[in-house]
């Protein structure tokens, strides 16, 4: 793997590839939390990434981030439907294709290491989670609201 050299910060760290912010956050405690831990192994992975880190590391969070983000659509899709969001299988469908993009790159990256573009798979993952929050999890806030769950503003 070919680290990449990224901006640092004033301690001489890396900056985070992508940085959590009030206007990624949907007002819904538990999905806020779970977009957050997304960021955070995204990050740790962009870390290892500009550090040059031992294959096996990189290995071991690409496969937790790939598990948490089923973890993450499970609960999220669970969550609709009790909610009765009403685009939900659009949004169902949507998680699907994610999903497969997600283990498509970490089947690659599992089966050839040496020649994984970490660089495409963190660009994609920070489009990915910036454009999917702000536009399609950003829609379901109301159904979820008109449901009577708590959505902080």
């Amino acid at each position: 793997m070919v680290g990449s050299v990224g901006p640092a910060n004033l301690e001489g760290r890396p900056m985070p590839l992508i940085e959590w912010a009030d206007s990624v956050k949907t007002g819904v405690p538990e999905i806020d939390q779970q977009h957050r831990q997304l960021f955070a192994l995204v990050n740790d992975l962009y870390d290892k990434n500009v550090a040059g880190v031992a294959e096996p590391s990189v290995a071991e969070t690409l496969t937790a981030l790939t598990e948490y983000v089923d973890y993450h659509f499970t609960c999220e899709e669970e969550l609709l439907a009790v909610c009765g969001y009403e685009d939900l299988q659009n949004h169902k469908a949507e998680h699907r294709k994610l999903m497969e993009q997600v283990v498509f790159y970490e089947k690659s990256h599992r089966q050839h290491p040496e020649t994984f573009d970490m660089d495409d798979f963190l660009g994609f993952l920070q489009f990915w989670l910036r454009s999917h929050i702000l536009q399609s999890d950003m829609a379901y806030v109301p159904s979820i609201a008109r449901s009577g769950r708590p959505v902080e503003s």
